[in-house]
């Protein structure tokens, strides 16, 4: 019996290259070993009637996208015999921002979650929002590729910053400006109440000039830091391997959109071997153990300004932190492990 051929139309850029939201949910899981015998798959950005027995699409798909075109896409599929799958990580229905291209967005959002045969998700918060849209929808949690994540240990790969400082860092998309703008009063008052030196490292996070001088007014050298490239197979080595942080940041502002968000970021900090400070939201209420995985601060000023300090003060809980996180993401959220979730899930679909 020949294996079930999946075709990803990936989400892509004006460029054609998959965005990071892509590699990380589809096409890192489904090239892994460990489901190869399973599923046969081939990315592409187009469809041109491809043999597949399931079409997955993913998010938007492209900045073009539009009803019309989804429809086309779904009427061809279906005339092909294959089963179609949307993939969704993000509450895209409900996202803050309003525009033009949004409401668009929202409509072919709205369109392939109707049409699917079944739908894959990162959250239980998402399965739970779309359910109402579509019954057929499975939770398959983000997890990190052990094939791209370099092995470090025993301070063998110096720290970025050739400095006493303990090192802040925060790295992610400019679309969490706000986020890091309510930890802002914060870091200002940490400079009056820690007596050792400070540095905060930023790797994205901030697009806006007029936030970039608020954050240079800090009592503190605060950077930005360049990845050599943005492409996921390639920055992911990178960020794990040459960037040394004492404490990495993830302030989430509560709201209905970042409720239904994973915890990716704390998978990230894990595999770059960091104690993390998240906020205190059901986001992150599973994998990260307060005091054991990482620690968990309430949404206001003083929470933030008394975590980071006790992780600033407690470098043996830094390392303590670091280790356990690290070792949770190795056990149990590497593809390794968790790959055969994506296949149990395209099977499912397949054979309803």
């Amino acid at each position: 019996m020949s294996i079930p051929r999946v075709l990803v139309l990936y989400e892509y850029s004006h460029t054609a290259l998959p965005h990071g939201s892509a590699y990380i949910r589809l096409l890192q899981p489904l090239s892994h070993p460990v489901i190869q015998q399973r599923f046969q798959h081939t990315p592409s950005p187009v469809y041109r009637g491809q043999k597949a027995d399931i079409v997955i699409v993913d998010r938007y798909w492209h900045a073009d996208t539009t009803r019309e075109t989804v429809a086309e896409l779904v009427k061809n599929i279906r005339t092909s015999g294959a089963r179609l799958v949307y993939q969704i990580d993000d509450d895209l229905l409900n996202r803050p921002d309003s525009t033009d291209e949004m409401e668009v967005g929202r409509q072919c959002i709205q369109l392939f979650l109707q049409e699917a045969d079944g739908v894959i998700v990162s959250t239980p918060n998402l399965r739970q929002r779309f359910a109402s849209i579509n019954p057929r929808i499975y939770v398959v949690r983000n997890a990190l590729d052990e094939r791209l994540l370099t092995t470090f240990g025993g301070g063998s790969i110096p720290r970025i910053a050739a400095s006493e400082s303990v090192v802040l860092g925060y790295m992610g998309t400019f679309t969490h400006e706000d986020d890091l703008r309510m930890i802002l009063p914060a870091l200002s008052e940490l400079g009056e109440k820690v007596s050792r030196p400070i540095e905060l490292q930023f790797i994205g996070g901030v697009g806006r000039e007029a936030f970039w001088q608020q954050l240079q007014a800090l009592p503190f050298p605060v950077r930005r830091i360049q990845p050599p490239t943005a492409e996921y197979p390639q920055f992911l080595p990178w960020f794990t391997g040459h960037i040394r942080w004492d404490i990495a940041l993830a302030p989430l502002r509560d709201t209905p959109f970042n409720r239904a968000k994973s915890d990716i970021k704390f998978l990230d900090y894990a595999a770059q071997g960091t104690a993390g400070i998240y906020s205190d939201l059901p986001v992150y209420s599973e994998s990260v153990r307060h005091g054991e995985t990482g620690l968990l601060a309430a949404n206001d000023t003083a929470s933030w300004v008394s975590a980071i300090r006790t992780l600033i003060e407690q470098p043996s809980l830094r390392r303590e932190l670091a280790a356990n996180a690290r070792r949770y993401l190795l056990n149990e959220r590497v593809l390794a492990q968790r790959a055969v979730d994506w296949a149990n899930a395209l099977e499912t679909i397949w054979q309803r």
